[in-house]
């Protein structure tokens, strides 16, 4: 498809959403806001992800479109409260993108890239007033295994060895809880948290995503599950 055609179709979306919350258009349209479309970015995230996984691209392509409706959407509401447009949206990323890749746009160098990454987005926070604290970088509505896999990434990293090490010993300090019997519920909470926690950082120190293999891994199961019932 040529440049002329896409910039076609991003248009008529735009359109479309402009209709729809005009005050001819859709009234549940009209009454959406940004906070009461959060569950459905969220779902539609996940939904792609899940077309991802499948690697059918029929599916990908539709989960793409409904993804980016959220994003028209989001921005027709503060367009119509005058905050900012779809346009804006754009400008902000394009401007990002540039800055972010000064080894592209403008003349540094290619090594370094990554550390340079972090130092621009640092300054971006910086510009917007935002701490550099943990609690702001790493965001609460994150799911949890994910949101651990992104704190030990900052933290200072390890051999996967001895994040092994790590778990194996936390493993037998909980079979020894279970063992005794005590009953301590407080004691095991602590125990499997920690043992979660160094599960993130030996992922970090992997390069590996835990979310997206236990994801992986848990529809595999479901479908080997189904697979066996069905047979029965």
């Amino acid at each position: 498809m040529g440049r002329k055609k896409q910039l076609q179709n991003l248009k008529e979306l735009i359109d479309i959403m402009a209709l729809l919350r005009s005050e001819n258009g859709c009234q549940w349209d009209r009454q959406q806001t940004p906070e009461s479309l959060k569950k459905h970015i969220l779902e539609e995230t996940y939904e792609l992800l899940e077309a991802i996984d499948s690697g059918n691209p029929d599916e990908i392509c539709d989960e793409l479109g409904d993804l980016l409706l959220q994003v028209v959407f989001q921005a027709q509401i503060f367009s119509d409260d005058g905050r900012f447009d779809i346009a804006d949206v754009a400008q902000s990323i394009s401007d990002k993108l540039i800055r972010r890749h000064p080894h592209i746009f403008a003349n540094a160098p290619n090594q370094g890239h990554e550390q340079r990454w972090e130092e621009i987005k640092q300054q971006e926070r910086d510009a917007r007033g935002k701490k550099n604290t943990l609690a702001e970088r790493i965001p609460k509505t994150l799911p949890a295994l994910k949101r651990g896999t992104k704190l030990a990434k900052k933290c200072a990293q390890s051999n996967p060895l001895e994040k092994v090490l790590d778990m194996k010993k936390m493993i037998q300090e909980m079979e020894t809880s279970i063992r005794a019997e005590n009953d301590n519920q407080k004691q095991l909470c602590d125990q499997l948290s920690q043992l979660l926690i160094d599960l993130c950082h030996f992922s970090a120190t992997t390069g590996l995503d835990p979310e997206d293999l236990l994801r992986t891994r848990t529809t595999q199961l479901i479908s080997e599950i189904d697979s066996q019932n069905n047979a029965c």
